[in-house]
This record gives structure tokens, C-alpha cells and sequence, in this order.
């Protein structure tokens, strides 16, 4: 039978020692390698891989989240469910709703949370900008992980998050120049940098976790519809 080691052994070092979490990622990873002969989810399959690059990177913000007390989670542009599902796993007392705007993920999305049990977890397919209408301003936190540059995020997911709430984001080498480019879309929606995470996914690999905090309310205007903050994002 398959071990899931990379992983067990983060994990056991974070304090997670449970077979049953870690026979449920073994059921993640086998779901996944599954679904994507037929469905291109992701282009990273190999299990230590997998362990580094999707299941224990999603995971490195976990800390962050239970320091900032954050309870309800919005993951835009969730995929084959990274960062959330992982994150999921390891805490049944939050909740967390995954969007994206491919059907097909989102039914992936949907068979996983059955096949897991988790009961912490929604899937919904819509395009971000229509979601936010209907949920402007609802959550403790919004996740993104590989969706975007900084510009087009804060667009994206701001609107969707609480006063005092959080966005935190996942982030290459590049991410200082992406936050230069995101200082006017972060002021017009009264939000700040708290802080930047650096951790060390391989010798080779870093990830960096910007956490903004949103200390206002947003305009009702954003984001913009028509695929603005993508093709049109606010920078300077």
C-alpha cells in the first residue's frame, strides 16, 4: 500500500499524527491521479510531488490562518482544490467554499467531498465576479493560490471579504513586484500588507504568503464585471 511520507512526516512535525487524516490524503492524492486521465486537473502527479508541491504547500498557510481566529473561507479559482481542501482536512471547525468559474473542477470538487466526508466544505461554479455580488462582503478570509497576479486578485477577492477580515495569498519569487503593482488597488479598497511569510518548499523552492488586511469597507463597484480585473487590472 501506498504512503503519503513527505507528507506524514510534516505533518507529525505540526502535530497531526492521526492514520485516518493521513489515509484521507492518500485517498486525495489517488482521486486525483484518477480524475485526470480524463480531466486535465493538474500537471503535477508524481506523489512525492504532489506531497511537496500541492499537499504540504497548501498546507503552509495553516498556521497563519488559526493565529488570525479566521472561521469562514472563500478559495477563488480553486482548481483541483488547492489551498482549501488540505486546509479542510486539518480544520473541521472552519468553513470553506470553493469557486471556480470550470464546471469540471468543480465537479471533481464535489466527488471529493463526498469521498472524503468532509462536511466543512461547498462547491460552487460561477464566475468570481458574479459570486461577489451576491456574497459582497461575507467572509473571514479569502484564499488564492496560483490564480493571478497580485492586481487582479485583490480585485477579485477584497469585495468578498469582511471588515478586519483577511486575504491571503500564495506567492512565487516575483510576489515583490506584484504587490509594487497592487499599492492602488489595495488603497481604493482600504486594505494594507500585514505581513509576508517566507518558507522553503525544497532547496530549489520558495513560497511566500502575503497576508492583507482589509481595514475598510470596499466600494460596492468591485470587482469589476466584464473580466476587468484581469484584462483591465488597476495598477500602480
Amino acid at each position: 500500500m501506498q504512503r503519503l511520507e513527505l507528507l506524514e512526516k510534516f505533518l507529525n512535525e505540526k502535530g497531526f499524527s492521526d492514520k485516518e487524516l493521513s489515509d484521507k490524503f492518500l485517498r486525495f492524492y489517488e482521486v486525483l491521479v484518477e480524475w485526470n486521465q480524463k480531466f486535465n486537473l493538474t500537471s503535477i502527479t508524481d506523489i512525492e510531488e504532489v506531497q511537496k508541491k500541492h499537499f504540504i504547500d497548501s498546507i503552509l498557510a495553516n498556521d497563519i490562518l488559526n493565529k488570525l481566529d479566521i472561521k469562514t473561507i472563500c478559495d477563488i479559482g480553486c482548481g483541483a482544490g488547492f489551498p482549501s481542501i488540505p486546509l479542510a482536512l486539518l480544520n473541521s471547525d472552519k468553513e470553506f467554499v470553493l469557486i471556480d468559474s470550470v464546471n469540471k473542477k468543480i465537479t471533481f470538487i464535489e466527488y471529493l467531498i463526498k469521498e472524503l466526508g468532509l462536511k466543512n466544505v461547498k462547491a460552487f461554479h460561477s464566475r468570481i465576479e458574479d459570486f461577489a455580488k451576491d456574497n459582497f462582503q461575507s467572509f473571514d478570509a479569502c484564499v488564492a493560490r496560483a490564480v493571478a497576479s497580485m492586481p487582479t486578485l485583490s480585485e477579485y477577492t477584497l469585495p468578498l471579504i469582511k471588515k478586519g477580515g483577511y486575504f491571503i495569498a500564495y506567492k512565487g519569487i516575483n510576489y515583490s513586484e506584484e504587490l509594487e503593482n497592487s499599492k492602488k488597488i489595495l488603497s481604493i479598497l482600504n486594505s494594507k500588507i500585514q505581513s509576508i511569510d517566507e518558507f522553503e518548499l525544497s532547496r530549489e523552492e520558495k513560497r511566500y504568503i502575503i497576508t492583507i488586511k482589509k481595514s475598510g469597507d470596499c466600494p460596492k463597484k468591485y470587482p469589476r464585471g466584464g473580466n476587468k480585473p484581469r484584462l483591465q487590472p488597476i495598477i500602480g
